[in-house]
């Protein structure tokens, strides 16, 4: 069974100023749905050596990869499955062609 990190209910804002330049912070969804995108990619090392940016000396899964996850992770959530369901099944074809009809 997939283990998602627990997360608060709420956030407490950081700074009242309505100026501040750190952004909306993300709702418990987003965080769970990014937990499993990176989960996801984790299971397909060919994917992200395809898919690698490089910063200096770091490497780092592209932009473009988790995008193309994300998008087939959402796919199977509206239709009903399950985050564990979608960690087992999805493959990296799916992940690959997301974007296509």
């Amino acid at each position: 069974m997939l283990q998602l990190e627990p997360l608060p209910s709420t956030f407490e804002p950081i700074d009242s100023d309505p100026h501040n330049s750190l952004g909306e912070a993300p709702d418990n969804g987003t965080i769970i749905s990014l937990q499993l995108t990176h989960r996801v990619v984790a299971r397909f090392p060919d994917l992200s050596k395809r898919y690698r940016s490089f910063v200096g000396v770091a490497a780092f899964s592209s932009a473009a990869l988790l995008l193309l996850a994300s998008i087939a992770i959402n796919s199977r959530l509206e239709h009903g499955e399950s985050p564990e369901q979608i960690l087992l099944e999805i493959t990296s074809e799916e992940i690959e062609n997301a974007l296509r009809p």
